[in-house]
């Protein structure tokens, strides 16, 4: 047995005694990896951070986008939870759009599940959504681009490491850094900005931060027709630790994307579907475990909203 597996062994039946006690179960059952999933088995095949799958789960939200939770111990030997959104543009009645408070193009913060009351209607029902760019947190400015049906709220980056992802006027989405915003600004309709580059051109981007939190990303494919996006939660030790940069990049890559970057994580990190076709106050449902406040919802200056359209 070489170093590496031994110490993950190690790890892995120290941290499950701690929380469920030992016995002859719990060690036969440490190293089974047997998605039931398409993300689960993605995932597990195309990373190397699965150490034991405890669960993962697909539900349609609404045709053309499925929604996957998935629950595992990694190689580390760390509790870890992750929420993927894949959304299939090429359904003609599948959008995604940019979201602010009050469904108004004026900066501020609010909830995301609020953003989405503002902005669902019979003709446009909202149906799930993730936060999105990094923010002043006294203003809620956020620092990259802005856009919303087609029209440019903030045109400028606070610095050069902004990105952004935007669905440009003939329905396909794109993830780009600034070197491509003079060519696409007038093809843009919506557009949230974003930060660090996690994969490009197909290929995963060297990281230099290591750090562990709580992530939110978002990726597409190469023809610009399918979106990912991820939720992974942290600063929970016995339910989810977070991942880093290199890590988001790899669950990106074998997802499938093409592009990806990384958007606004910490206490900011949401994602919520909705419950119910009604328009009751509790249609929609926060799917993961935000930190602030034990769960809280964090007051967002922006996210991307996924609807039907009539």
């Amino acid at each position: 047995m070489n170093l590496k597996k031994y110490l993950f062994i190690l790890i892995a039946l120290i941290s499950i005694s701690t929380t469920h006690g030992c016995n002859e179960n719990d060690i036969a059952t440490v190293f089974e990896v047997k998605p039931q999933t398409a993300v689960g088995k993605k995932l597990a095949e195309g990373t190397d951070l699965i150490g034991h799958l405890f669960s993962d789960s697909t539900y349609t939200v609404i045709n053309g986008v499925e929604a996957t939770e998935v629950k595992y111990l990694s190689m580390k030997g760390l509790a870890m939870k992750l929420f993927v959104m894949e959304v299939d543009l090429t359904k003609p009645n599948i959008a995604i759009v940019a979201s602010m408070p009050n469904n108004k193009n004026e900066f501020g913060m609010q909830q995301m599940t609020a953003q989405a009351k503002a902005y669902d209607s019979d003709s446009t029902m909202v149906w799930g959504g993730i936060n999105a760019d990094f923010y002043n947190m006294t203003t809620g400015v956020p620092q990259g681009i802005v856009y919303r049906n087609g029209t440019a709220v903030k045109t400028t980056f606070q610095d050069a490491v902004c990105t952004y992802f935007a669905i440009t006027r003939d329905g396909k989405a794109v993830v780009a850094g600034q070197d491509r915003y003079p060519e696409l600004k007038d093809q843009i309709k919506e557009a949230v900005g974003g930060r660090v580059w996690l994969v490009q051109d197909g290929g995963l981007v060297k990281q230099t931060a290591t750090e562990v939190e709580p992530r939110t990303t978002i990726g597409v494919s190469e023809d610009g027709m399918k979106v990912y996006m991820m939720v992974v939660d942290g600063r929970n030790f016995h339910y989810s630790n977070g991942m880093s940069y290199e890590e988001l990049g790899k669950c990106m890559k074998a997802l499938g994307a093409y592009n990806a970057i990384n958007l606004d994580g910490g206490g900011s990190s949401t994602f919520f579907i909705r419950r119910s076709a009604g328009f009751e106050d509790n249609r929609f449902e926060i799917r993961n475990w935000p930190t602030d406040n034990g769960g809280k919802e964090r007051a967002v200056a922006n996210g991307l909203l996924i609807i039907s359209k009539e």
